[in-house]
């Protein structure tokens, strides 16, 4: 009997989900069977002073986008599917080696009609750990997402294809050792691919955005050369926020229970008025 062989890539996958590049930058997308992705993740975005080889914001772009290509090739329905980054929980490893290309799993299986969860991890080609997700997403079909979100509007095309490579652009920044505070356009040219013709800001922009904001932070506290290894971390993403909006960034250092105490805290919250879009709060050791 001849087998069959059940592998299928971005070919397939592509049109079930939301997400395109230059926000979708996986490469060598695989599934050998419903539930199961591998692919290469590049590194893309400027660390700051995160001490891993790629920073949290990034690895959880890349995680996310792999979980919900998982959960896809797992949804009874092959039409294209929106799935939204609702909840998350992770941790990042210190770094062992530098290179500009890693290796991403993931398994993933819709728990619901408009629910899935993916269980994801990040490793260097030696195979050490870089990088673990767990994530649940909302899952909205293509009528529903747009009825959310109103009129289409499509991405200014004439901007860098790949804003992901550049840092968060905050403005009217003020920080101190003890808490900071900045301004985020959103623009619709630094949501390119996340969604087409609806952009609204990416979680990991939001992240890319509370991390630089707390390294002003950790300057003002440690100094010049301090840098930051992030351990554990969870995520909310409750609201999304388009092109148009201008959001508020803040940053507090949690108190330690004990002086000196290791690992320490902090919080990252972003808000368009009184609505909250995304809050994270991340474990950390000064290096």
């Amino acid at each position: 009997m001849t087998s069959v062989d059940s592998t299928v890539g971005y070919g397939e996958i592509g049109p079930r989900i939301c997400v395109t590049p230059p926000y979708y930058a996986l490469g060598d997308l695989l599934s050998p069977e419903p539930g199961l992705t591998s692919a290469t993740v590049p590194v893309q975005s400027p660390t700051g002073r995160q001490a891993p080889v790629v920073g949290i914001a990034e690895a959880g772009r890349h995680l996310a986008i792999l979980g919900l290509c998982a959960a896809a090739t797992t949804n009874p329905s092959t039409k294209r599917h929106y799935y939204l980054a609702h909840r998350g929980i992770g941790r990042m490893f210190p770094r062992v080696s530098s290179p500009t290309r890693l290796i991403g799993t993931a398994s993933a299986l819709m728990t619901g009609r408009n629910r899935a969860e993916a269980q994801t991890e990040l490793r260097d080609p030696q195979g050490n750990l870089v990088a673990q997700m767990d994530v649940e997403y909302l899952v909205m079909t293509v009528p529903v997402f747009r009825r959310m979100m109103g009129p289409a509007r499509a991405p200014d095309a004439t901007e860098p294809a790949n804003p992901y490579a550049a840092p968060a652009p905050l403005v009217d920044v003020a920080a101190d050792a003890h808490s900071a505070t900045a301004k985020l356009a959103v623009e619709a040219a630094m949501c390119r691919g996340h969604f087409d013709g609806f952009p609204a800001l990416p979680v990991s922009v939001a992240g890319y955005a509370a991390f630089a904001l707390f390294d002003h932070v950790l300057e003002a506290a440690a100094g010049p050369d301090a840098s930051w290894q992030p351990g554990m971390f969870r995520l909310r993403a409750d609201n999304l926020a388009t092109a148009g909006e201008t959001c508020t960034v803040d940053v507090e250092p949690s108190a330690p229970a004990e002086p000196d105490a290791h690992p320490q805290a902090f919080t990252g919250t972003i808000r368009s008025g009184d609505r909250e879009i995304f809050s994270i709060d991340v474990d950390y050791t000064v290096v």
